[in-house]
């Protein structure tokens, strides 16, 4: 089973003044062998469940929409 911890949310805006908050959270894969550790990777979602990709340090795109959000 894949575990997930959140660490963080950010609150961002897009260009028409639309807020959203930003879900950080670490996945942990399900399996990891002795000589392929793996470390965890990030993803990021909104409150609502809509997936998001983390484009840089202050800019978010909501994928299904193609929206571009700002942290606020």
């Amino acid at each position: 089973m894949t575990y997930f911890e959140e660490t963080r949310r950010i609150a961002c805006e897009n260009d028409a003044g639309r807020r959203i908050v930003i879900i950080e959270q670490l996945k942990w894969p399900k399996f990891a062998f002795a000589d392929r550790p793996v470390g965890p990777v990030f993803d990021y979602m909104t409150e609502d469940g809509q997936i998001a990709n983390k484009l840089d340090d202050e800019n978010f795109l909501l994928l299904l929409t193609d929206e571009v959000f700002h942290r606020a």
